[in-house]
């Protein structure tokens, strides 16, 4: 193969990456915008739904309806441990006769179930820190509004 011959292949086997590369650095501000609207995705370690519904989530409760403690990270690796003991808690508390406040706090109950779904039932559940304790936040939270009922 002469040298001519061996640059023109090699501009041939690079022209699609390069191209790949041009359009991602021209349009990164959109590829930005459009990585955050993602609901659900797995990219290594990273579980998008999980954690997409849990900002949704906690957006929609109201200040001072959450947890009034710090929510506690749990160790690396203990997140799917951490999300069914919190959801143990929770459902033992409901359980024990505590009735859930209002719509709301059911709806929320019925979220944190789904979440916890997807938590014991995925064999590569593996969320970030942040998410767990999100989580753990949430459901702490509503199980002190429950335990704070009126004949709770």
């Amino acid at each position: 193969m002469d040298t001519l011959t061996f640059i023109a292949e090699m501009v041939k086997a690079a022209a699609w990456p390069l191209a790949v590369v041009a359009m991602a650095l021209i349009f990164r501000q959109q590829l930005g915008a459009l990585l955050t609207r993602l609901s659900k995705g797995k990219l290594g370690a990273a579980e998008f739904e999980f954690e997409q519904q849990l900002r949704l989530l906690a957006a929609g409760i109201p200040a001072g309806a959450g947890s009034t403690a710090a929510a506690v990270m749990p160790a690396a690796g203990a997140s799917r441990q951490a999300i069914l003991a919190a959801w143990r808690n929770l459902e033992h508390r409901t359980q024990a006769g505590g009735q859930l406040l209002c719509a709301q706090d059911r709806a929320l109950y019925q979220q944190l179930r789904g979440l916890r779904d997807q938590a014991s039932q995925s064999v590569e559940f593996n969320p970030s820190p942040e998410a767990v304790g999100l989580f753990l936040q949430l459901a702490r939270g509503l199980q002190a509004r429950v335990e704070q009922a009126p004949g709770a």
